[in-house]
């Protein structure tokens, strides 16, 4: 996945950067097509902002989150985008009838077990 930094009231950090790329790698892996995202890093006061968007063919994610700890914030954020990401992959699993599903079909075989 390919990422685009800005920083806004912030230095460019090397460490900062290699360290969001790690966290969204993580999460890259689970989306379902190639996509991009921009990830916004900003400070305001003493609270640390970091704004992630992803664009892939299925849908666009977008999450955000905020503190004092800007790798902890980069953990949050990633953790935001994880659950989306996962979200929409068991929507495009399970689309199916349940019936026709692998699960369905093995949940009726234990039932049947079960009952004689």
């Amino acid at each position: 996945m390919k990422l685009n930094f800005t920083f806004k009231h912030l230095d460019h950090s090397d460490s900062l950067v290699n360290y969001t790329e790690e966290k969204l790698a993580d999460v890259g892996r689970f989306l379902l097509k190639e996509g991009y995202g921009n990830v916004y890093v900003s400070k305001q006061k003493n609270e640390f902002c970091i704004e992630v968007s992803i664009n892939t063919r299925e849908k666009y994610f977008k999450a955000a989150a905020y503190g004092t700890d800007v790798y902890a914030v980069a953990d949050l954020v990633s953790d935001k985008l994880e659950t989306q990401i996962l979200k929409l992959n068991k929507q495009v699993k399970n689309h199916k009838k349940p019936e026709a599903s692998k699960e369905a079909r093995v949940e009726h075989v234990m039932r049947l077990k079960k009952a004689a």
